[in-house]
């Protein structure tokens, strides 16, 4: 088996997240049985799965698999749905129910948002009205958990269960010195015909999941970390045959401009401390690949971009004329991303093309966002820039747009450049480590611009908007080179050469 280890998958994802939800497709596609392993407790998982096409085989959850509850038949439930005793009153809310014994009110029935009524908890509160405890209740229908309060109202425990209602693990908590609960304790259950098992954390025990998944593996288990911060140290611990591979999705050096002696990001340090540990490091670019190898002369480093498409003969680039919308920022809204830079590139192209319109797509901090929004008003902007949430279903909004823009400062590896690319969008990006140069030719399917050059980069966007046919020349360009160079047939042999599939 092929797991693939990340901490969670969540409605709004990162690079990180997505680049592993194509690998398992693929991996699946080619009949290479393969997981994305996550760590993280979320009763919103298989409805998250749905909303980006993901069997829920293809995902293997850390509290699902002690749980017992890896394949359940999802059912509805609703606040009729609880036999609540029939002296109580419901008294239906929009976002809960509040339940009344009388004139007391004795619990709240919180929904799952965006459903109607469907179940998320439980509430339970004394004739005070102070909260004794509430079960949690999962997407798929069933109770899966309940946490215990202590008399200052603060968690003192969490109790979860198999979707039988058989008591599987514990969870203890102690106050912390700002009185905040902290876990101390988790108990396992009758796991594997031991009564108890002891853990400190839930970090503690998904390195125990991580080990037993290759223990329980019959062939050799191929373990793959995607979040560093999530998967190095479980791998670290495993000292077995399993095979252990390092994704690189980050920029490795704490440094800008100095990836071969700055020091290394603390989350993928103590994985280039002990290389020798693993099998391989897979970097999305090949330049931070031939920087890590000149950097660390015995490290196995391989290159695999995260993007696979069609072949060429099996897709359809769509022209000029059929693209309404203009310029497309993709990614995380954070000051690392230069936003305001690329805001104030579209004042400089407005003056030129009055009519330009801007959509930038991702999430982030709201006081970030609050100061984007703020300078777009400042610009008088409001008219050609927006700010639009994360959207799931992205790639179906390539093809309106006609370039990609980028003021990153630095990337592990932007996938939306070879997304846009794969659609036919010419690139427009500062120089950076790692991505624009690997993926952009410049001068015949993008631009590459000078870190800060604001004026440049206004330039050459106008320069394309200002002309369909060098536009088209850039278009075909890039549509011809990702689906050349990166299909699936070809980024799957890439894949088996690797690992010797």
């Amino acid at each position: 088996m092929y797991y693939f280890i990340n901490e969670y998958l969540l409605p709004k994802n990162s690079s990180v997240e997505h680049s592993a939800m194509q690998r398992v497709k693929l991996f699946n596609h080619y009949r290479t049985p393969a997981q994305i392993v996550t760590k993280a407790y979320d009763r919103l998982l298989h409805q998250t799965l749905q909303k980006f096409n993901v069997p829920d085989q293809h995902v293997l959850n850390m509290f699902d698999y002690f749980q017992q509850a890896t394949a359940v038949a999802p059912v509805v439930r609703h606040t009729e749905d609880l036999h609540l005793p029939v002296a109580y009153a419901v008294e239906v809310g929009n976002n809960f129910s509040r339940v009344f014994n009388g004139d007391d009110l004795v619990e709240n029935v919180g929904f799952i948002p965006g459903t109607i009524g469907r179940v998320f908890y439980q509430e339970y509160l004394d004739n005070q009205g102070n909260r004794l405890s509430t079960d949690l209740w999962d997407w798929r229908g069933f109770k899966s958990a309940t946490q215990y309060f202590g008399q200052n109202g603060k968690l003192v425990m969490e109790r979860y269960y198999t979707p039988a209602g058989e008591t599987v693990m514990e969870q203890y908590f102690v106050a912390n010195t700002a009185g905040e609960p902290l876990a101390s304790r988790i108990l396992l259950e009758n796991y594997q015909g031991q009564a108890e098992r002891f853990f400190q954390n839930t970090t503690q025990l998904f390195n125990f999941f991580i080990a037993e998944l290759s223990r329980l593996d019959p062939e050799t288990t191929t373990l793959i970390s995607d979040r560093p911060g999530t998967g190095i140290q479980p791998l670290l611990q495993l000292d077995d045959a399993s095979r252990k591979y390092v994704m690189v999705p980050i920029y490795h050096a704490k440094t800008l401009n100095d990836p071969l002696h700055a020091p290394i990001d603390g989350f993928l340090e103590p994985a280039f401390d002990n290389a020798p540990h693993f099998n391989g490091f897979i970097t999305p670019t090949a330049a931070q690949a031939q920087h890590l190898q000149t950097r660390y002369p015995k490290m196995a480093v391989t290159n695999i971009e995260p993007v696979a498409t069609t072949p060429i003969a099996q897709s359809t680039l769509r022209p000029w004329s059929e693209r309404g919308k203009e310029l497309l920022v993709v990614g995380r809204l954070a000051p690392d991303r230069q936003l305001d830079q690329l805001i104030r590139v579209v004042a400089l192209v407005k003056h030129q093309q009055p009519e330009i319109q801007c959509d930038i797509y991702g999430f982030g901090d709201p006081e970030y966002q609050k100061t984007l929004q703020n300078l777009i008003g400042e610009l008088k902007l409001t008219a050609n820039v927006r700010l639009l949430d994360y959207q799931a279903d992205l790639a179906d909004h390539y093809d309106d747009y006609r370039l990609l823009v980028n003021t990153d400062i630095a990337d592990g590896g932007p996938m939306s450049m070879l997304e846009a690319q794969a659609h036919g969008l010419p690139v427009v990006s500062y120089r950076f480590d790692y991505g624009p140069q690997d993926y952009i030719q410049d001068g015949q399917d993008g631009y590459l611009i000078g870190a800060g050059d604001q004026l440049t980069m206004a330039d050459q966007i106008v320069k394309l908007m200002a002309s369909p046919k060098l536009w088209t020349e850039f278009s075909e360009a890039a549509f011809k080179k990702q689906h050349t160079e990166h299909t699936y047939l070809k980024t799957w042999h890439r894949w088996q050469r690797l690992l010797a599939i």
